[in-house]
């Protein structure tokens, strides 16, 4: 028997997105059978204008959460350059098809 008032059904938020070095980036994308994306290569602009590339990343945990009502898928990410680990999220905001990126360390 199940019982309740529908409080609880909907999604959790998270709240505002407390990260302010997001940064807008071109995101190549590979979809499973599924549906789920993949991001595979992104490219993006530093404070100097230089655009870099990051073509072999590893995706370690995706997951689907609500900032402010929006829903916002969150990758968090690792590369290797140079023999340095690179941690970042990916933020891929579905209903603008818009990605963005914030580097955990050594950025």
């Amino acid at each position: 028997m199940s019982m309740g008032i529908g409080t609880n059904t909907r999604k959790p938020d998270e709240g505002k997105l407390k990260r302010d070095d997001l940064r807008e980036i071109a995101c190549g994308v590979w979809f499973t059978s599924t549906g789920t994306a993949m991001p595979k290569m992104i490219k993006y602009q530093d404070d100097e204008g230089m655009i870099h590339s990051i073509g072999q990343i590893h995706v370690q945990t995706r997951e689907k959460k609500y900032y402010c009502g929006i829903p916002i898928h969150e990758y968090r990410c690792s590369t290797v350059a140079q023999g340095q680990e690179y941690l970042f999220r990916l933020y891929y905001y579905a209903e603008e098809n818009r990605w963005k990126l914030s580097w955990e360390s050594g950025s």
